[in-house]
């Protein structure tokens, strides 16, 4: 039966244990980098890949790995901003005649592939913790600054 999917190890670690099932030490760690926009975005989405990988960054989350994960949730942003312009131009429903001549109004198709695109805009933000609810669940381990000074100190011992 599933069930939430695993939690990180580094947010059991936070958090607590409450399994006290044994902690993962072999989990991958992604290397912290800003993944490549690929190029086959449309315009709206690449806007949306380089404004979300700022965020992620600036919360100290973002891995080399999450570039595809990121696409998914540029491109579906992209899509729902087109939706939601093509339903304010032309309305949430619309007329037509049925086949006995009576005049029916039916929910425009674009409402539907709207909010489509939302629970899978909203699905990936919370991967991400772009939301205020699942920020709380979130343990992002800033990067060490090193100090340039140190580094030198460390060079010159090693020689």
């Amino acid at each position: 039966m599933p069930g939430p999917p695993p939690k990180p190890t580094a947010l059991k670690v936070v958090t607590g244990n409450a399994g006290k099932r044994p902690l993962n030490k072999q989990e991958p760690k992604p290397k912290q980098a800003k993944p490549k926009c690929p190029a086959h975005l449309s315009p709206k989405a690449k806007t949306a890949f380089k404004n979300v990988c700022q965020i992620l960054e600036g919360m100290g989350v973002l891995t080399i790995a999450d570039g595809m994960a990121i696409e998914l949730l540029c491109d579906a942003y992209a899509e729902w901003r087109d939706l939601d312009t093509l339903i304010k131009k032309e309305g949430r429903t619309y007329k037509t005649i049925s086949t006995s001549g009576d005049e029916i109004i039916k929910g425009h198709p674009a409402v539907a592939m709207r909010s489509d695109a939302w629970k899978r805009i909203k699905s990936m933000m919370v991967e991400f913790g772009l939301t205020a609810a699942s920020r709380t669940k979130v343990n992002a381990e800033k990067p060490e600054e090193v100090d340039p000074l140190d580094e030198y100190m460390d060079r010159r011992k090693r020689k």
